[in-house]
């Protein structure tokens, strides 16, 4: 069945988008159901979808849903296969038809062949369920404060719902792994790689269902160590991974070739006996191609600044050829992130996508050399941002999957001329083109709706999956560009309107503001927070409220005497994304391709662009000043560099332009060897406790303020970024502070330094922004990427409820506006300053600090003695090192045996234990050893002449 909208049902399309962006069956008409395997034709006029961002899409041409956020896409018979690798409980490779109805599913779980429904935890305290009868059905997120019994109900009335009426039958496995590659054979097998499983799975159609053949088996390989990243980046107390990224077919379909991410390297396996070859390949090699009619290998660095180019016949390596500046150790500006690459047919020539600087570079693989560069940008200037990671190359064409821009790029082959733009879904990431169509996927697809079923908006998404007729380009492809241009905001005409007004605004704020403040905390949705919050209206719904007034007094008086966004958006899912959009505007490819893994716990540590340690549990892992213990160092830490989008953060820009400030808690640039310059360490609060659940944010406050009683006057920065991430909590963690504690020691804290703020002179001139760095944590009746933002100041408007969509573009905007910085990306610099929320009527009074009314609770369970140590030193406001360790152990008795277990006791189990032993323990605890033989002598001596015996006054078994 092919349902095909016309501009009359405009009005039933629309309310149908929120059904469809909840995996809902999607209903045209009141007698028509469309079922998982039926595509829709659609009108461009018609079916456009509003980002987070502002942005909108609108794909054109015949849509499906894939599995949450595809990355592969490739010819197979007739129609395509697509691979999807999002953070869910299983990964998936589909299979579409000629006019993409579904045909086959194979579905894999990480671990063993579930029966029931699954669920993993999450690294932001909750966790995601999926039935293994519906893997395409999206997770429902766990409620940090629910019981198991309502956990369940929930995850089933979510599964059920979000289930298809006509469920595919699928092929589901256990034990393994999808990551980004995905290859055809000459034979009809597919290939595909397998991530943390160390393996590429071979799968062929038997019986109408997709099956898996053969499994190959890669092992890591040692690279040098002048090679970035220097040492291993994955978990280095586990088995080290090849972590296999891209495959490619050999000609006749003798040999496999894959990257190993975690590895440095290229593999070469005998399809028939299995045998594998390595050689080098560089940094974070992502793709392999064949080139120059099979004779060259090609290897796109992801981590270096060009590609590898390797002989096929002796797998020996050619060269290196750079498609961005020369990057050394010391280098401090962000990589261009070769990645995506295509060979040009009859050349030997390939052309490889350089994500994060917005070119697609054409080199010549037998002299080595750039042949030419092609400018993806939308429009002349433009900053980066378009994030070019899928190239196509047919009819004359050149086509460029840009995930930023929802679109993809059509270029004359010959000439290298911009033809024009084709809408997509949400992040497009790969493309291909067969039998006169082109076909792309989206990773986000439409978006998201609410998720009132408590879905986490990490994996609810369902990615997309779509396909272009080419023989209707030509005639189309203005109509789109201008299409793609409007719903990006890139026309000229909206361009210069939001120039203007912005100018206009700017001039208003360089008069009043001075001082900007940003003060981010954790992860929470608008109606999460504010859903008791009776002044907003309809823009909060209470059933989903799970903190209120009780824990958030002093958030309630704020939104009540300051300006509430209350259709505010995070612009990423999930922390590793949130971070970049607040500080640079934008998430890197590397952050969005990579992340997925990491919170579904497929073998790659911590968050992407953070820096955090690869020895999990060993001394210092907990410390969260490791990252400053050494500033030019990264031992066994990981190397973010990969991971900087190009303009790099907010805080290059204020160093850059001479903007005094002060960071407490946040990340920035390092070199590509991991150093941090001495210019930039002069503005970090290396003091600060960053990420450690045990010490909390009324701590971190009083640190901050301390730091800004001594920076008075002329010493007082213009710009102040602080994190308080207690509102993220730890769940039901065992031994750790309750949630309702954490969210009232969070709201605490935040008020306390409003409070402080108020009291400065610079608050006359001042304007702080506060914000959820996402919201990933909650639910929300409107849209699972709605969070809430304030604007507080004595310049903002009071009991003001804003309603127009902003999403932290506009908050990193606004603050570039005010301090004179310029934008960083094609976000910022196409998002409007905050314009309706100032007033001339300015009201100095200092902010008050209303009482916690959440008494001190930890979660049941279980407590180890280091978690009681770590609890120990964080109530005090400090980590659990080794120094803080030694200086609050007693070097009394240090030397001395332990006790034996008999003799051992706790204040539970003093009756257990001698009284004698009690006070031997206790004074050589105390004092040391020679002091309890001083005493014990004195009670001897007493004893004797008093003609008793020393039991008389030493505690005894009857005491």
């Amino acid at each position: 069945m092919i349902l095909k909208f016309q501009p009359k049902h405009r009005s039933s399309v629309s309310s149908l988008i929120s059904i469809i962006l909840a995996g809902l069956p999607l209903l045209a008409h009141a007698d028509t159901v469309r079922s998982i395997d039926h595509a829709v034709q659609v009108d461009n006029n018609d079916y456009v979808h509003a980002l987070p961002s502002g942005r909108k899409v609108g794909p054109v041409g015949t849509i499906n849903d894939t599995a949450n956020f595809p990355t592969m896409i490739v010819p197979y018979f007739g129609g395509v296969a697509v691979l999807a690798n999002g953070a869910s409980p299983s990964q998936s490779i589909e299979l579409f038809g000629t006019q993409l109805q579904r045909q086959a599913l194979l579905a894999i779980y990480r671990d063993g062949t579930p029966k029931k429904p699954v669920s993993i935890p999450l690294p932001n305290g909750t966790g995601i369920a999926e039935a293994p009868s519906a893997p395409l059905a999206g997770g429902v997120a766990y409620r940090t404060k629910a019981q198991p019994q309502q956990l369940a109900a929930d995850a089933a009335a979510t599964l059920r719902s979000e289930a298809s009426k006509k469920a595919l039958d699928a092929t589901v496995i256990g034990h393994g792994d999808l990551f980004q590659g995905l290859a055809s054979g000459p034979d009809g097998t597919l290939y595909a790689t397998g991530g943390v499983s160390d393996q590429v799975l071979a799968m062929r159609m038997v019986d109408g269902k997709l099956q898996v053949t053969h499994h190959y088996s890669l092992q890591w390989q040692k690279f040098p160590k002048d090679q970035y990243p220097y040492q291993y980046q994955g978990d280095q107390d586990k088995p080290y991974l090849f972590y296999p990224d891209s495959v490619a077919v050999g000609p006749a379909g003798k040999h496999l070739y894959v990257t190993g991410m975690l590895s440095n390297s290229l593999a070469r396996i005998d399809i028939a006996s299995g045998k594998t070859d390595y050689v080098n390949a560089g940094a974070y090699p992502f793709a392999v191609t064949l080139a120059d009619d099979g004779k060259r290998l090609v290897v796109s660095d992801w981590g270096g600044n060009g590609v590898t180019v390797i002989d096929r016949a002796t797998f020996q390596t050619l060269g290196q050829v750079a498609t961005g500046p020369e990057e050394t150790a010391a280098s401090t500006g962000a990589g261009v992130h070769p990645t995506a690459m295509t060979a040009i047919p009859g050349s030997p020539d390939v052309l490889v996508a350089d994500a994060n600087a917005d070119r697609v570079v054409e080199v010549n693989t037998q002299t080595l050399k750039m042949v030419r560069v092609l400018d993806d940008s939308p429009y002349p200037d433009a900053l980066p941002g378009s994030y070019p990671d899928g190239l196509a190359v047919a009819d004359g064409k050149i086509f460029v999957a840009n995930a930023g821009n929802d679109d993809v790029a059509v270029f004359d082959q010959a000439s290298g001329k911009a033809l024009g733009l084709i809408p997509t879904g949400w992040y497009p990431t790969a493309l291909t083109v067969h039998d006169g169509s082109l076909y792309v996927v989206a990773g986000k697809g439409l978006g998201s709706g609410p998720n009132i079923h408590f879905q986490w908006v990490g994996d609810m998404m369902n990615g997309l999956v779509q396909k272009i007729s080419l023989s209707e380009l030509d005639s189309k492809l203005p109509e789109w560009t201008q299409q793609v241009l409007e719903n990006d905001g890139f026309s000229p005409a909206q361009r210069a309107a939001r120039h203007a007004a912005d100018v206009k605004t700017t001039d208003w704020l360089h008069q009043h503001i001075h001082y900007v403040v940003f003060i981010l905390r954790e992860n929470k949705t608008f109606d999460e927070d504010l859903g008791k919050y009776q002044a907003a209206g309809h823009w909060a719904d209470p059933k989903l409220d799970l903190y209120g007034p009780r824990e958030l007094p002093n958030l309630y008086h704020l939104a009540a005497h300051n300006t509430l966004f209350v259709n505010f958006m995070a612009d990423g899912e999930v922390t590793a994304q949130a971070h970049q959009w607040t500080t640079g505007a934008s998430d890197s490819d590397f952050v969005q391709r990579t992340w997925p893994e990491y919170y579904s716990q497929r073998g790659l540590v911590g968050n992407p662009g953070w820096t955090q340690s690869l020895q999990p549990g060993k001394p210092g892992a907990n410390n969260p000043y490791a990252i400053y213990q050494d500033l030019s160092v990264l031992g066994h830490w990981s190397n973010p560099w990969i991971s900087y989008p190009g303009r790099l953060f907010l805080f290059n820009d204020l160093l850059e332009h001479q903007v005094s400030f002060e960071d407490f808690g946040e990340f920035v640039s390092r070199s590509k060897a991991g150093a941090i310059s001495k210019a930039m360490q002069a503005h970090l609060a290396t003091n600060f406790p960053a990420w450690d659940r045990m010490i909390l944010d009324t701590d971190r406050a009083k640190l901050a303020i301390h730091w800004l009683q001594q920076h008075p006057g002329a010493q007082f920065p213009h710009f102040i970024y602080i994190w308080l991430p207690d509102d993220h909590t730890a769940g039901r963690k065992a031994c750790y502070y309750s949630p309702d504690y954490y969210v009232a020691n969070n709201d605490h804290a935040t008020a306390q330094f409003l409070h402080y703020l108020s009291t400065t002179p610079q608050w006359k001139h001042m304007v702080v922004f506060l914000n959820e760095d996402d919201a990933q944590s909650g639910a929300d009746h409107i849209n699972a990427h709605r969070t809430f933002a304030l604007a507080i100041g004595p310049w903002v408007k009071q009991h003001y409820l804003e309603t127009t969509q902003y999403s932290q573009v506009n908050i990193v905007k606004t603050i570039e506006a005010i301090l004179g910085l310029p934008p960083m990306s094609q976000w910022d610099s196409n998002a409007a300053v905050f314009s309706g929320i100032w007033t001339e009527h300015p009201d100095f009074a200092p902010i008050p600090l209303l009482p916690m009314q959440v008494p001190v609770r930890f979660n049941p369970g279980t407590c180890s003695n280091h978690v009681l140590l770590r609890r120990e030193a964080g109530a005090t406001g400090h980590a659990l090192t080794a120094q803080w360790l030694e200086s609050h152990t007693s070097p009394h008795g240090a030397k001395q045996p332990l006790p034996e277990a008999k003799a051992s006791y706790t204040p539970t189990s003093l009756l257990k234990v001698p009284g004698p032993e009690q006070m031997r323990q206790e004074w050589i605890g105390s004092k040391g050893k020679q002091s309890y033989e001083q005493v014990m002598a004195y009670l001897h001596d007493y004893a004797a002449k008093h003609h008793a015996p020393v039991s008389y006054y030493v505690a005894n078994d009857g005491d």
